[in-house]
Formats: C-alpha cells, sequence, structure tokens
C-alpha cells in the first residue's frame, strides 16, 4: 500500500485531496485520534478508494462540485487542479504527486491529451552515491576525503521534479560542475595545483603535459582549484578577485601574509599584469594567445625546431614566451621576485584551497565561467541529462567557451545521423559513447583522446551528482 511523507504546512485535508481519497478513510488507516495534529516527517498509509466513492463523497473541506450530481473527473482534469494547487503551496507536494502519476497506468493517456512530459520512473528519483575508496595511497585517500566534502556540501538539496522534468537550479548547475571537477582536480581538491607543466611538456625525460604544440616555448604558469583556472588566460586572476570580494581580511592573510599591498599586487599581476610591464609592447598580454598568433609562421616554425631539437638548452631563456600576467612577483616585501608556482606562492594556493568562503567561489565561477554559457545552445538542442550537459561544461573548461570544442557533441550527433534537437537522452548517450570509443576520429570529427577519457569519467560518476532524470530547458 501507498505511503506519504507529511511534508511542512500540510493537513489532513490537503494529503486527501492530493490523493483523491475520502478524508475518514485516511484517518481511519493511520488510527489518527486527532486529525489536527499530524507533524512533518510523518509516515502515513495512503488506503485505496472504496469502489462507491465519488468526488460528491470526499470531505466537506473539499472544494464544492459545481453541480449535485457532478461526473467522476478525468485524470487529465486531475491533473490540471493539481497544478493550479502546487502553484498555490509553492510546489511543496508537486514530487508526491508525480509519484502517484508514475505509478497510474494512465500515464500514456495523460501525455496524449495533455503533451505533459511525465518521468517514466516508477519510484522516486534519487542520486546513486558512490562510497569513496578508502584503501590506497596518502594522495587517494587524500582525494576521497575531498569528494566526501563536496557531497556533503553540496548533496543536501533534492531535485524539484516539475512535468518537463527536473529544474535546473542552482545547486544542480554546482553538482554537474562538481563532476566534471573530478576530471581536473588531484588529491588537493580546490588547492590542485598545475605548476606550468605545459611548458614543461614530456621530453628530455620530463614527466609534464605532452601533446601541445608550445611546450617548452610558452609558459600558461599557475593553474589552480577544481576547475584549474590559469594565470595566462587571466581567468586565475578572475577568480581571485571574487575571492578577495567574498573575504577581503581572509584573502589579505592567506595571500598576502596579512599584507594587503602583496595581497594586492597578486591581484594586479594575474587581471591586468605586472605593473613595470605595462607599457611593453614586445611582452604580450597572454603568451598562449600570442603563439598561436605566429605559430604557423615562420618566427612559431623556429621557435618549434629550437623546442624540439636534439638537446633540452636549443631554444635560449630569452626567446621562451612569457605573458605580462606570467611573471614573478616578490611574495614579501624586500624579497626577489618567484613565480607563482613555486615556494611560498605556491603554499599560500594550497592553504587557499581549505578556505570554504574560497571554495564556494570556486563552484560558483566555474557555473558562471564555463556553465550559463552553454545552456542557450544546449536548449535548442534539448540536451536533457545531466551527463550531456556536464560534457559540454567539460569542453567548455578545456577548449574554451564558445570554441570549436564547445561543440563537439553536436559535430557527433552529425556524424552519427542523429536528430538535432535530440528526440530522446538516448540519442545523447549514443554521442557520448562514440566519443568515449573513439580512436581520434569519428567520420570528419576529430576526437582526442582527453575527450575520450573524460567522457569515460563522467559516465563512472564518482560523486554520484549527475542525475538519471531529464532536466526542464525551460527552467535553463
Amino acid at each position: 500500500m501507498p505511503t506519504h511523507k507529511v511534508r511542512q504546512g500540510e493537513s489532513i485535508s490537503s494529503i486527501a485531496k492530493l490523493f483523491h481519497v475520502d478524508k475518514a478513510l485516511l484517518i481511519e488507516a493511520n488510527h489518527i485520534k486527532d486529525p489536527d495534529r499530524i507533524h512533518e516527517g510523518q509516515v502515513l498509509i495512503i488506503p485505496k478508494k472504496r469502489e462507491q466513492q465519488s468526488p460528491a463523497a470526499i470531505t466537506p473541506s473539499a472544494r464544492p462540485s459545481p453541480a449535485p450530481a457532478a461526473r467522476e473527473k478525468s485524470l487529465s482534469e486531475q491533473v490540471d487542479e493539481a497544478v493550479l494547487h502546487a502553484r498555490e503551496v509553492s510546489l511543496q507536494w508537486i514530487e508526491s504527486l508525480l509519484q502517484k502519476l508514475r505509478t497510474d497506468e494512465a500515464n500514456e493517456r495523460v501525455q496524449k491529451e495533455e503533451k505533459a512530459d511525465v518521468p517514466k520512473d516508477t519510484k522516486t528519483p534519487e542520486h546513486k552515491q558512490t562510497p569513496p575508496a578508502k584503501k590506497g595511497s596518502r594522495s587517494t585517500r587524500q582525494l576521497s576525503d575531498v569528494k566526501e566534502n563536496l557531497k556533503e556540501r553540496l548533496g543536501k538539496e533534492a531535485h524539484v521534479i516539475q512535468f518537463g522534468g527536473v529544474k535546473l537550479t542552482d545547486n544542480e548547475k554546482k553538482q554537474i560542475v562538481a563532476a566534471v571537477a573530478v576530471c581536473e582536480m588531484n588529491a588537493d581538491g580546490f588547492g590542485s595545483i598545475n605548476t606550468d607543466q605545459e611548458f614543461v611538456g614530456r621530453k628530455y625525460g620530463k614527466r609534464g603535459i605532452g601533446g601541445l604544440t608550445y611546450s617548452r616555448i610558452v609558459h600558461i604558469g599557475l593553474s589552480y582549484g577544481v576547475i584549474q583556472y590559469t594565470q595566462d588566460s587571466g581567468s586565475l586572476g578572475d577568480l581571485l578577485v571574487k575571492m578577495k570580494a567574498k573575504n577581503n581580511a581572509k584573502f589579505t592573510e592567506v595571500f598576502g601574509g596579512g599584507d594587503a599591498t602583496i595581497a594586492d599586487s597578486l591581484i594586479t599581476l594575474t587581471t591586468t599584469g605586472r605593473v613595470d610591464l605595462a607599457n611593453n609592447a614586445a611582452i604580450p598580454m597572454s603568451g598562449q594567445a600570442h603563439w598561436n598568433s605566429i605559430r604557423n609562421k615562420p618566427e612559431g616554425k623556429e621557435l618549434t625546431k629550437l623546442a624540439n631539437g636534439p638537446t633540452q638548452s636549443d631554444l635560449p631563456m630569452s626567446r621562451e614566451i612569457r605573458g605580462k600576467r606570467v611573471q614573478p612577483i616578490p611574495a614579501q616585501k624586500g624579497e626577489s621576485a618567484t613565480d607563482l608556482w613555486t615556494g611560498t606562492w605556491k603554499e599560500r594556493f594550497l592553504a587557499a584551497g581549505k578556505v570554504l568562503d574560497f571554495q564556494e567561489v570556486q563552484l560558483d565561477f566555474a557555473v558562471e565561467r564555463y556553465f550559463n554559457p552553454l545552456l542557450p545552445l544546449a536548449k535548442t538542442n534539448k540536451v536533457r541529462s545531466a551527463l550531456g550537459l556536464a560534457f559540454l561544461a567539460a569542453c567548455n573548461i578545456r577548449g574554451g567557451v564558445g570554441q570549436k570544442l564547445s561543440r563537439l557533441l553536436y559535430s557527433v550527433a552529425d556524424e552519427l545521423k542523429l536528430k538535432r534537437p535530440f528526440e530522446s537522452s538516448e540519442d545523447e548517450r549514443k554521442c557520448l559513447d562514440a566519443i568515449a570509443a573513439a580512436k581520434d576520429k569519428i567520420g570528419n570529427t576529430k576526437v582526442h583522446e582527453d575527450e575520450s577519457r573524460r567522457v569515460k569519467l563522467l559516465i563512472k560518476d564518482e560523486l554520484g551528482f549527475l542525475a538519471e532524470d531529464l532536466y526542464d530547458t525551460s527552467t535553463y
């Protein structure tokens, strides 16, 4: 027999109307002595209707019928009334109603008559939680603790389910971003640091990041946090500005060692570049952007030849490319300038990763910078799965918002000759499975191994944040 957990503000009368049962039957089935004294969280048994029961026989507190001989209302009419009532009580019990509809054999008729996008699940959806692996190395345990912290912080807010699907709330967005962050961060979680490994590259016995045209040529500098905000692009600077706005006192303590001048010099460096280099036209604002403009020109080809020469020193240090934001500055007054990914600066960034206010800023900024911009096109193409949205966010993070990589999912759909807008989440999944299994290309669309790896990690969904329910695109 179905049950119902009492929500705040509900009464015996409202619950009886919700499930279309006689108030007296509900009281009798639950042995309730005082109908006015039910409490939030109490679980009630919902009795079956008696054969002779009709809308006219429902309790006096129900809305009066328009005529004494009122006919039994159709399920579609009941749904219409339920939607109106849901608005009045701020959707407090819409989830319970949906569960009733899911178990009702009339679902197909409702969808045909009212075109209501009712989820087909037979049980109330809930996030699956993957228990963290506590065994293994120290870094494995550390990363497990970071994931547990994310689940504790973001996993409390329940889905708000509407007739068109799950409402895409700010917390849902953060959960999707957190799932993507697992692909980017290391055991330090919010304090994850990449120490200019793009420049180091995988050559001469180094264990840096390989496969980049600018390895050993361009300094990207410090990449930081769960989404790896980069120093050269300016995204690290934008993040630091928001951290300071969130908690100025803590920002000065952590990044300036208590000295506001030092903390402010960090903001200046990572946003507009080091002050003394502002008018130096020979130094670009972004080293990577400059490289992209010269890589196919004689100057770029010469640098590539030198960087890939037989010895590590073939490219002189004076010809390495550092943008205005990727310059050393002192961590203390009177000290020599150092790079942000070394020494005291590195320790400060690690410490900042443990500050609750700064962690919140990282997630909020990731939603603002990388997630929200993907929603208009996702809405047009009816990308409704959390997995699909997570992959689009991952592409924005790795390839840049609005760039070619951000459209990879749609390009693969075209290669597989699937209709767009997507007609089902199954078609979305076909694209993602194809990317996961891709070996360099799908048709004429190039798929990098990094995208295949990310899709596999997202499908694994270690945090259990990628809901199986489909999102309502009207809430994007």
